[in-house]
């Protein structure tokens, strides 16, 4: 079980003027890299493999002064950056899809390497051919650690640790699952009829981006005064991005610490958030929210399983009847039965029961 553990990394300040080096060397490194694949398929359709470039980068090492002085593994990761962008560009060709060419990399649009592995002393990581260098640990590292990757966002310097925990706990069957309906009115709404308000981060944070960004429209482009605007607005972005975050990782271990199993909707969330509703949905934030429950169900031997969202706010959980109402309709009113509840209640309860349909197919519980 491999897990990320990510610190906010505290360099002095030529410690960070070499790290902004090398992530400049990285990036020009990758463009270098881009360009050399491109030309060589546009003159001889031949490929370029990273094994390739990894040897002409070491006969770039050896005639340039420059490049000796980064560590070859910060440089070999934008080569394996680069690698790993176009195998993700082939794979989608392969599967129909709308594939992205590998783009050139703007000094806004590059902002990590990696460092391969490393040691730490307390609270301090050894970076090759920078020294021991500071760190925030707030929480402490488990397992081996495999990799090492130091990145630059919203002008805060990070490390983030790639580590292999061993094996993930055994899980253990479904006794007392619960079923979520995600939405926009309240963020979920549980199977037993509780709800989660729906926090609205970007919404309640979006009078101040406005004004940070209508500030940097009006700084002249290349200036000192617009490099500082600018990163006004990403520390807006980065603040909305970090709450979403942090509540995604309190409400998935608030859930899992009630019930064994969360059997949630299988969302298109690209989908969703390509519609009328795409500010909604991206406030949302579903999909942080559906990898963090994921991971965190791993680690703690539990389960949190996507079921197939088709028809289950039309179908009355009560007696399966479809009663079809419109997106507007909260209540959910069944003629036959005579239930009625709240609509995403009602949705909840039918999750809950095709969830449990799959645990007895997948051997998710004793039955």
């Amino acid at each position: 079980m491999i897990r990320t553990f990510k610190y906010p990394l505290l360099p002095n300040r030529r410690q960070a003027a070499v790290l902004a080096q090398w992530l400049e060397c990285c990036r020009i490194l990758y463009n270098v890299a881009l360009e050399e694949r491109r030309e060589w398929w546009r003159m001889a359709r031949k490929g370029r493999t990273y094994m390739d470039q990894t040897r002409e980068l070491t006969e770039l090492r050896a005639q340039d002064p420059a490049y000796r002085e980064i560590p070859v593994g910060v440089s070999r990761s934008a080569l394996r950056q680069l690698e790993r962008a176009f195998q993700a560009f082939f794979r989608r060709v392969k599967r129909g899809e709308a594939p992205g060419y590998p783009r050139f990399k703007g000094r806004n649009r590059f902002d990590s390497f990696g460092i391969g592995r490393v040691s730490m002393e307390g609270k301090k990581v050894r970076v090759p051919k920078l020294g021991l260098v500071r760190f925030r640990k707030y929480r402490e590292l488990g397992g081996e650690i495999l990799d090492a990757r130091i990145g630059l966002r919203a002008g805060k310097w990070y490390v983030a640790f790639s580590c292999d925990l061993g094996e993930a706990p055994e899980r253990k069957p479904v006794q007392d699952p619960v079923g979520i309906d995600m939405g926009l009115e309240s963020f979920a709404t549980l199977s037993d009829g509780s709800k989660v308000e729906n926090p609205r981060f970007l919404r309640k944070g979006e009078a101040l981006l406005a004004r940070r960004q209508r500030v940097l429209q009006k700084k002249k482009k290349g200036s000192k005064t617009r490099a500082a605007a600018r990163l006004l607005v990403q520390k807006a972005h980065e603040h909305i991005r970090n709450q979403r975050l942090d509540f995604a990782r309190k409400l998935s271990a608030e859930l899992l610490e009630r019930y064994d199993g969360v059997f949630f909707e299988d969302l298109n969330v690209r989908g969703l958030a390509r519609s009328r509703l795409a500010k909604s949905v991206q406030d949302a934030a579903w999909g942080t929210f559906i990898r963090t429950l994921v991971g965190k169900a791993e680690c703690a031997g539990r389960w949190a399983v996507p079921v197939d969202p088709g028809g289950t706010s039309q179908r009355c959980s009560e007696c399966g009847l479809t009663v079809a109402k419109e997106l507007s309709e909260r209540t959910h009113r069944c003629l036959a039965c005579g239930l009625v509840m709240n609509r995403d209640h009602n949705a909840a309860r039918n999750i809950l029961a095709l969830g449990r349909s799959a645990a007895v197919v997948f051997s998710l519980s004793p039955n």
